[in-house]
């Protein structure tokens, strides 16, 4: 045909170009070369990153800042500690009632007796809750307790109670920390 059409017009270039390129199979070279290309983006990246630490001898601007950052990241690491509050109170409570502590951690509920951690009673009008806390550190804090009945809640009267960190237990990771507390009246 030499390049002419059965009706007589002759092919234009770019027309013998897309169908040679349509009838090339090209997605596997695509994807080869994608691959190759990926991997040697990769390698370059590795080799740009790599750092010989003996030249920090010869830098200590970067050394100081290497330094500078270990720190602040110790700093705002956690201390790794395990928490376990013991909270006991003695108070007479009718049926239905429960006595719940809150406080300002996010724990005792940001002084919402609602979502304050609810003790459970025992034998003798002795109300206990136990909680672990392995995340995050733990600052001193205020707390009370309250009785919630089905249409009141009764706080208990006094100076919000403290809870100082310094008075735990510590075993290893671990502090223990106990309270036995008194119903504080008018």
């Amino acid at each position: 045909m030499n390049g002419k059409r059965s009706n007589g017009h002759r092919k234009s270039e770019d027309e013998i170009k897309i169908n040679t390129f349509n009838s090339f199979n090209h997605r596997s070279s695509v994807e080869v070369l994608s691959k190759r290309s990926e991997a040697e983006r990769t390698q370059k990246s590795q080799r740009n990153s790599m750092f010989d630490i003996s030249e920090l001898r010869n830098r200590p601007d970067i050394l100081k800042r290497l330094l500078d950052a270990a720190i602040q990241i110790e700093k705002e690491k956690t201390t790794g500690y395990t928490y376990e509050f013991n909270f006991n109170i003695a108070y007479h409570t009718q049926y239905g009632e429960r006595v719940v502590i809150t406080g300002e951690p996010d724990f005792l509920g940001n002084w919402n007796p609602l979502r304050g951690l609810e003790l459970e009673w025992s034998p003798g009008n002795i109300w206990k809750v136990n909680i672990l806390i392995a995340e995050g550190v733990i600052k001193d804090f205020e707390y009370k307790y309250v009785c919630v009945k089905s249409t009141c809640l009764i706080w208990e009267a006094g100076t919000n109670r403290t809870f100082k960190m310094d008075d735990g237990v510590k075993q290893n990771s671990h502090i223990i920390f106990k309270k036995e507390d008194c119903w504080q009246s008018c």
